[in-house]
C-alpha cells in the first residue's frame, strides 16, 4: 500500500543534500533534529528556510504546503553574546546580556535577578509580536540591541463561588467581548500590478500613509502586509514582491512607492503563485487573519508551470491556517474572473467585493480592517461617511457586501455549483498532461520560460468582450 509521505530535500551548510520521507503531519522540529544529527550540532541551532523564510519548529510540513521534492535550506546559527533592552511598564529600560541561541526565558531569569521582580507577571513583545518564552531569541527576530517590551498580565479578580448564576444574555455578552475585543488583527493586501490595474494602484500609493496611520490609531494591535504581483513573464521586473506583516507605516509607504508596475501580457495572471506565497507571511496563530486579493483577472491552471500550483488547494491551505479571504474584483464586468473572486471568499468565510471604480479602494481598505477588528469601528466608519456626505450608492453596496459575508461552512454547496465551469484554471483535469510554460528555480527564486510550452486550447480562449480582461500593451510600462 502506498504511504502518504513527502520526500523533502535539505541542503546542508556543508553543501551536501540530505533526504527525508515524512508524512504531512510531521513537524519542522523533526527535520531540525535530523539535520542536527547530520551536522553534529544541537537541533535548536538549526534554522530551516523555504523560499527565503524561516520555518517555525512547531508547525507541520502540511501546514507550510511543502510538496514532494521540495528543497529546504538549512543554516546553523553560531551562538554570540547580545545585549537587549527590556522596557518595563513603569518606563524604565533595563539592559540584559544573553546568548542569541538562548530561549526568551533566559532574559526573564536575568531580569528577575537584576530588578528583583516577578518576571512571570509579564508578557514580552518585540517587533510587534508576542514572544514565545521557550523558543530561542534568534528565531523570534531578537538580536543585538533589540527592544523587548514587558506588558503586565492582568490579575484575575477573586471569584465569588456563591454568586448567582449569570444570565444567558450576560454569558453571550462576555463571550462576544472575548471574541471581538483585544485580539490581534493581521491583514495582507495583495495587488495585481499589471497595466489594467494602474488606476487602483496609483490611488493606493496616494492614500496609503494617511490610511495606515488612521488604522494604527483606531486599531493599535493591527499589523498590515502587502503583496505585489505581475505574471510569470514579468521575471525581469518581479513576479511577486512583498513586505511582511508590520506596524511600521514608513516601511509600508516605502514599499508601495518603490514597487513598480508590471506588464503581465494578457489575462490570466499568477494569482495561484500569490496565494502560495501568502502562506509564508508572518501570520500569528492567535490573531484574526485576512488576505484581501485585489485584481481583475483569473489565475492560471496548474499545468501552466512545473510547480503545478492549484489555486483551489492553496486557498484550502490558507483556510486551514485561519485566514479568511476577501475577493475584490476591480472592473465593471461580470466575466469569468468573478467566479474566482467569489470562490475565494465563499471557501474561506470572507466576502466578495465588486469595485467598479478605483476611488472606492481606499474606503474598502479601511472597511475591511475595521470589520476584522471585531469592534464597533466599522459601524462608526459608516456613520462618518454618512455625516460627511461620502455614502454614495457604490459605497452603500460595498458596506453591505462586507457586513453580509457568508460563513465558510456554507461554501461546499456553492462550490459544487461553481466547479461546473469549464475554464482551464477551474478544472484541473481539463488541462492536465500539457508541458508547462514556465519553470521555477527554487534556489534563485526565479521563473524562466519553458522551451516545451504547450499552446492554450482554443476552447478556453474567451471571445465575448465582457468576459475578458482589457488587453494590456505587450511593452511593460513602469508606473
Amino acid at each position: 500500500m502506498a504511504t502518504n509521505t513527502v520526500d523533502v530535500y535539505v541542503k546542508l551548510p556543508t553543501g551536501r543534500t540530505t533526504t527525508l520521507s515524512l508524512p504531512p503531519d510531521s513537524t519542522v522540529r523533526e527535520i531540525q533534529q535530523h539535520v542536527g544529527r547530520e551536522e553534529g550540532v544541537p537541533h535548536d541551532r538549526v534554522v530551516l528556510k523555504y523560499q527565503g523564510k524561516a520555518l517555525e519548529s512547531r508547525k507541520t510540513v502540511g501546514w507550510y504546503g511543502i510538496r514532494a521534492e521540495t528543497i529546504l535550506k538549512a543554516e546553523v546559527v553560531v551562538p554570540k553574546t547580545i545585549q537587549v533592552f527590556v522596557k518595563l511598564p513603569d518606563g524604565r529600560t533595563v539592559p540584559v546580556s544573553v546568548t542569541s541561541t538562548d530561549p526568551v526565558s533566559s532574559v526573564l531569569t536575568v531580569l528577575a535577578d537584576k530588578e528583583d521582580l516577578d518576571a512571570d507577571s509579564y508578557h514580552y513583545h518585540s517587533g510587534g509580536k508576542k514572544l514565545v518564552v521557550g523558543d530561542p531569541l534568534f528565531l523570534q527576530g531578537v538580536s543585538e540591541e533589540s527592544t523587548v517590551e514587558a506588558k503586565e498580565i492582568p490579575k484575575a479578580s477573586k471569584l465569588n463561588v456563591d454568586a448567582e448564576e449569570p444570565s444567558e444574555d450576560m454569558k453571550d455578552a462576555v463571550l462576544s467581548s472575548f471574541a471581538a475585543e483585544g485580539k490581534n488583527v493581521e491583514v495582507v493586501f495583495s495587488f495585481d500590478t499589471t497595466g489594467s490595474m494602474s488606476s487602483y494602484i496609483s490611488t493606493v500609493r496616494e492614500n496609503l500613509e494617511e490610511t495606515c496611520r488612521r488604522l494604527l490609531h483606531d486599531i493599535p494591535n493591527i499589523r498590515i502586509g502587502l503583496i505585489a504581483h505581475g505574471d510569470y513573464c514579468d521575471q525581469n521586473v518581479y513576479v511577486t514582491r512583498q513586505i511582511d506583516l508590520t506596524s511600521d507605516v514608513q516601511q509600508l509607504v516605502d514599499f508601495a512607492k518603490d514597487t513598480p508596475g508590471t506588464c503581465g501580457g494578457d489575462t490570466p495572471e499568477c494569482y495561484e503563485w500569490m496565494l502560495h506565497k501568502a502562506k509564508f507571511m508572518d501570520w500569528s496563530e492567535d490573531s484574526a487573519k485576512a488576505l484581501v486579493v485585489i485584481g481583475d483577472a483569473p489565475p492560471h491552471p496548474p499545468s501552466y508551470t512545473d510547480q503545478n500550483i492549484n489555486w483551489w488547494n492553496e486557498t484550502e491551505l490558507l483556510k486551514g491556517m485561519g485566514v479568511k479571504i476577501y475577493g475584490v474584483l476591480c472592473n465593471r464586468y461580470d466575466g469569468p474572473a468573478k467566479h474566482f473572486y467569489q470562490e475565494l471568499a465563499d471557501q474561506t468565510g470572507g466576502c466578495f467585493l465588486h469595485l467598479n471604480h478605483f476611488n472606492l479602494i481606499t474606503q474598502m481598505f479601511l472597511a475591511v480592517c475595521y470589520n476584522e477588528s471585531g469592534g464597533d469601528q466599522l459601524e462608526a466608519f459608516t456613520e462618518e461617511l454618512e455625516k460627511e456626505g461620502k455614502m454614495t450608492e457604490d459605497t452603500k453596496i460595498l458596506m453591505k457586501e462586507i457586513t453580509e459575508k457568508k460563513p465558510a461552512e456554507k461554501s461546499a454547496e456553492s462550490s459544487n455549483i461553481r466547479r461546473r465551469h469549464s475554464y482551464d484554471w477551474w478544472n484541473e483535469e481539463e488541462n492536465s498532461g500539457k508541458h508547462p510554460s514556465y519553470v521555477y528555480d527554487a534556489e534563485k527564486d526565479k521563473w524562466t520560460e519553458s522551451v516545451h510550452a504547450s499552446p492554450v486550447p482554443a476552447k478556453f480562449i474567451s471571445s465575448t468582450p465582457t468576459d475578458k480582461k482589457v488587453k494590456k500593451k505587450q511593452k511593460c510600462v513602469i508606473m
